[in-house]
This record gives structure tokens, sequence and C-alpha cells, in this order.
């Protein structure tokens, strides 16, 4: 997303692309300008995104130390120490829940820093729904402008 975006507002005829789409557009390109480098949202936006993107989702945490973190957590908490491995008729469709947990304590726990004495779930979900706006915005705002992009 930011790159798109940065590369955008950085190009005046890309810019000048923008000011010609719809309004709906232009408020939803004006929507993500707060999470790019230097601007208000920035932080919050590596926090809630960022973080999990460069230590799970791509690059993984090289150090291994989320993952240590997370495995350690349960193993420190009775409720926690069992799990369970569904199996399938096929590889993908077997199901290891404590490969779940682990990811969950670490983007729960480690990364979005909600504390265990919260509703977890509720304030996983306020997150989720934060981030998942952030994708909205960005994909209503790319669908469009590529749409109207491409036409030229």
């Amino acid at each position: 997303m930011k790159i798109c975006v940065e590369a955008i507002r950085a190009d005046p005829s890309l810019m000048a692309h923008v000011a010609s789409c719809d309004q709906e557009t232009q408020r939803l390109f004006q929507m993500l300008v707060p999470f790019l480098h230097g601007e208000l949202s920035r932080a919050e936006f590596e926090q809630l995104v960022g973080q999990v993107r460069h230590n799970l989702t791509f690059h993984y945490d090289h150090s291994g130390k989320l993952i240590e973190n997370a495995i350690s957590d349960r193993a420190a908490r009775a409720e926690a120490r069992q799990s369970s491995v569904t199996r399938g008729n096929t590889g993908h469709l077997w199901h290891f829940k404590v490969a779940d947990d682990v990811v969950d304590s670490i983007v729960v726990s480690q990364i979005w820093k909600i504390p265990r004495s919260a509703d977890l779930r509720a304030e996983a979900d306020k997150i989720a729904d934060r981030v998942h706006q952030m994708f909205l915005w960005f994909i209503d705002f790319s669908g469009e402008f590529i749409w109207r992009y491409c036409k030229l």
C-alpha cells in the first residue's frame, strides 16, 4: 500500500490523474495519505500492519524470539498447554490448532500488545476492523484508479 500511494503522491502526472477521478476515489486517496512515511498515522500503520508483515507474513522473525516467546507463554499457562491436530483427507485439510494459537499469541500479545487481562477477542476485533478499513480504502481507491488509468 505505502509504496503505491507514495509513488502516486510523488508523481505530478499521477496526482493529476487522481484529481480527474470521481470524488469518492479522491476521498479514498486522502484517507490513505496519513499512513505514509512522515505522516500522522504512520506509526499506527507500522504497529498494526507493518510488524505483522515484517515478522509473520513475508519476512518472518529471523531472530526466532517472537515464536520462542509465544511458545514459552503457552507453556507457562496450564490452560494453554493442550492443543489439537485435526486430520483431513489431504494435507490442506489438516488443522494444527497449536500453530494458530502461536500466531495469534504473536500478533495479539507481542505485536498489537493487547494485555492478557483485556477481552482479547473484542480488542483484537477492534484492531482487525481498523486494519480491514485501511485495506478497504486501499482496494477501493486502487481499483477505481487503475480502471481509469488503463482507460487512458
